[in-house]
């Protein structure tokens, strides 16, 4: 069996516990290439001496068209590892990948009824535990729109393999239709992205009131800026509503260049966006500097992506805003993440049990420090949350960043916003209310 799919076989990963399973992985294998879909399963695949267990497992997931997921009553191996924090199965960090990534996916549970060994059960009672939550986890799984998510249980070998069959079908139509859907027509006039030096936002921030106050962070935004501050990031960490967008969007775009006129380019991110993740961000940011087409680095995976980039940052001074930083977070890593409350934010993970200031993708947890040594260049986030890889163990943050709570308005501010929304009253009044 080839490592790799032929082109025209679209490529479905199978994820499982392996001993207990072997002949239900095989059944699958069958009822893929029944229907020309490629099985991209470990068994088939070559191993690399660049890649552990965890990249392995989860780079399949990245590089799948769709995805089948099948629990039985083994968790299977949990992989001791710093991206791996709360211990969870390599196949619970497939499943969890594929959600992220949307794929479509199949999903089969083992019934209570379906003959096994005494090897296959899981002896471990805190395995045991984390199996049932995956399981109910799994279970729980939605249909988003126009994805393909189908959810069967099976009794025995022979009911395994006849729902399998009917199930890869019913998935093969559906990439099918999705593959021959009428293309979407090219907008035009064409949008044009400005290359470095000028400017450039990714989207841009919709102002709809007047800048006023802040006069203590725009300075400090001002002395961070300068070539001699020690620090490449600077961090506003701030609740939702209390003005980071507007306040690093009026600096970047009327004072940054004023007060230094050396930089190579100024680039916006907002991760406010839909699709807007660490990957993502690194690509427009590549094309930006490089003046090549974003498409030039869709293929290419974020370890390679950051390196290159942090290469150019050093090279030259870009400067670079990363707004709303927490969605990469686990804690914001949710449908109605935008709304979510503060107080609820940083208490309770979203996938996984997972550590709620970690990034819900390993690999970004190794690029967020990275940039703490982008040396000429300077990055400015602005986040409701810390990310956790940023802080030592004393809570500090690690070496190269500085982070600035961002307070209230002051009360002649705050009076002043409101005077500038249409609010009128006498001015000692609005000051002792606020």
């Amino acid at each position: 069996m080839p490592a790799d799919p032929p082109p025209s076989f679209p490529g479905v990963m199978v994820s499982s516990t392996f001993t207990d399973l072997e002949k239900h992985r095989q059944a699958m294998g069958r009822a893929l290439l029944r229907h020309s879909l490629f099985p991209i399963m470990m068994e088939y695949s070559i191993p690399r001496a660049d890649k552990d267990l965890i990249n392995s497992s989860l780079g399949m997931v990245q590089d799948c068209t769709a995805y089948i997921l099948i629990i039985s009553h083994k968790y299977g191996q949990m992989p001791d590892d710093s991206r791996n924090p709360n211990g969870v199965s390599i196949t619970e960090l497939e499943f969890i990948e594929a959600q992220l990534n949307d794929r479509p996916t199949l999903l089969f549970v083992m019934d209570d009824t379906h003959p096994i060994t005494v090897a296959d059960a899981e002896p471990d009672p805190a395995k045991r535990a984390k199996l049932a939550a995956f399981r109910a986890r799994a279970k729980a799984m939605k249909s988003g729109a126009g994805v393909h998510r189908i959810y069967e249980t099976f009794v025995s070998e022979d009911d395994f393999e006849k729902k399998a069959i009917a199930a890869v079908a019913g998935l093969h139509r559906f990439l099918e239709q999705r593959n021959t859907a009428p293309p979407t027509p090219t907008p035009t006039p064409t949008k044009t992205v400005p290359v470095a030096p000028a400017f450039h936002a990714e989207p841009a921030y919709l102002v709809n009131r007047a800048f006023v106050g802040r006069a203590d962070e725009l300075a400090a935004l001002d002395d961070w800026a300068g070539a001699a501050n020690p620090h490449p990031v600077l961090l506003f960490e701030a609740i939702g509503g209390s003005g980071k967008s507007m306040l690093t969007w009026e600096w970047v775009t009327n004072r940054a260049a004023v007060g230094r006129a050396d930089w190579a380019g100024r680039f916006w991110y907002s991760f406010y966006e839909k699709g807007a993740v660490m990957v993502d961000f690194c690509r427009h940011a590549l094309a930006y500097i490089t003046g090549q087409n974003v498409d030039a680095f869709v293929k290419r995976r974020t370890g390679d992506l950051a390196a290159e980039l942090l290469l150019l940052l050093r090279d030259k001074p870009y400067l670079l805003v990363l707004d709303g930083l927490e969605r990469v977070l686990a804690s914001y890593h949710r449908i109605d993440a935008a709304q979510i409350a503060d107080e609820d934010a940083g208490g309770a993970d979203a996938v996984g049990g997972r550590d709620p200031c970690a990034a819900i993708r390993p690999e970004d947890d190794d690029l967020l420090p990275a940039l703490a040594g982008a040396g000429r260049s300077k990055i400015l986030v602005t986040s409701r949350l810390t990310p956790r890889i940023l802080l030592n163990s004393s809570g500090q943050p690690v070496p190269g960043v500085l982070r600035l709570p961002l307070r209230g308005l002051r009360p002649a501010d705050a009076e002043a916003l409101f005077r500038a929304a249409g609010v009128h009253g006498d001015g000692a009044a609005m000051r002792e209310y606020l």
